[in-house]
């Protein structure tokens, strides 16, 4: 299924490839969240693919920018595809009246403190990590390719933290992480007050960043989580997802929404082809945990030679 987005078409983008919907939400993977909003308030007239086969899902990094009748990768990533709308003359926080100094404050803000406490309740915390990683499996057609993608993700952010917070005392890391995240929150909450919009009546692309990452914490698999509660705890935060979700994303939401599941199944065929394929991802399947397992260190191969 494909989506078109908002109205005007202004540059020649072809489609935008996500992570398909969670319920309320176009799509649960925050950075695809953040494009999707920020597109939206951009008014970019983009058609949003999310029926994709789970080996473009697992091979992939998304969201992919794609152009050229879907012949060439414009951008990956949100902040590789807010800066090739930038290249491309489409900079929506040139049309609102911020001071770019403010702007870029508030994005490091929310860089280096929310969105590190978002990641590790989604993929750190043991009781909602399974939750998360369930949500990709569906796309990715459940195991193995759902465990690698979890390991690898898992690791990913492991290793950021350890990188940027140092690898002394996890366990306390991740509680410094965690105070860093509820004050950002306090933060917004203020910076936002009765505002429609953090900076005021307009969208600008710290709205759409901060969205991306509210809007799956508030409404995903760990919305029971300390996080969640104290963001959902700030009526104006929720008031501001909801107004996004509603009137820059309302149309998006439903044509993906639970009722009207994504497929991600092949065509009917023959008892004896399905039984055949099954065997053969069963193997695949076997195969690559094993290789995983080996590449990682987990396991060890030994030859001892007999004299």
């Amino acid at each position: 299924m494909s989506s078109p987005i908002t109205t005007e078409s202004k540059l020649a983008f072809t489609s935008l490839r996500i992570w398909p919907a969670y319920g309320a939400l176009p799509s649960f993977d925050p950075e695809c969240l953040c494009v999707l909003a920020h597109l939206a308030f951009s008014r970019l007239n983009v058609h949003i693919k999310s029926n994709l086969s789970r080996f473009i899902f697992a091979k992939e990094r998304l969201p992919l920018l794609l152009g050229d009748n879907d012949k060439i990768s414009l951008a990956v990533g949100y902040e590789a595809i807010v800066d090739h709308c930038r290249k491309s003359h489409i900079d929506i926080d040139e049309q609102s009246s911020v001071d770019v100094a403010d702007l870029l404050a508030l994005n490091a803000l929310i860089k280096s403190t929310f969105v590190p406490a978002v990641l590790d309740t989604f993929w750190l915390d043991d009781t909602y990590r399974s939750s998360i990683i369930n949500v990709y499996a569906r796309p990715l057609g459940g195991f193995p390719l759902a465990f690698i993608y979890g390991k690898q993700t898992t690791e990913k952010i492991k290793d950021q933290f350890n990188i940027t917070y140092g690898d002394k005392n996890f366990e306390q890391t991740r509680k410094m992480i965690f105070e860093k995240g509820k004050k950002a929150i306090d933060h917004l909450t203020s910076v936002l007050g009765k505002k429609p919009f953090l900076f005021g009546a307009s969208p600008t692309s710290v709205d759409a960043y901060v969205f991306g990452y509210l809007a799956p914490l508030i409404h995903g698999p760990a919305s029971n989580s300390g996080l969640a509660r104290y963001a959902s705890g700030r009526q104006n935060l929720r008031d501001f997802v909801d107004r996004i979700l509603t009137v820059y994303l309302g149309d998006l939401a439903r044509d993906s929404s639970p009722s009207e599941p994504v497929s991600t199944t092949v065509p009917a065929m023959p008892k004896e082809d399905r039984l055949r394929d099954k065997i053969a991802v069963i193997g695949v399947g076997i195969l690559t945990m094993c290789a995983y397992a080996y590449f990682s260190g987990l396991i060890r191969i030994e030859i001892n030679q007999v004299e």
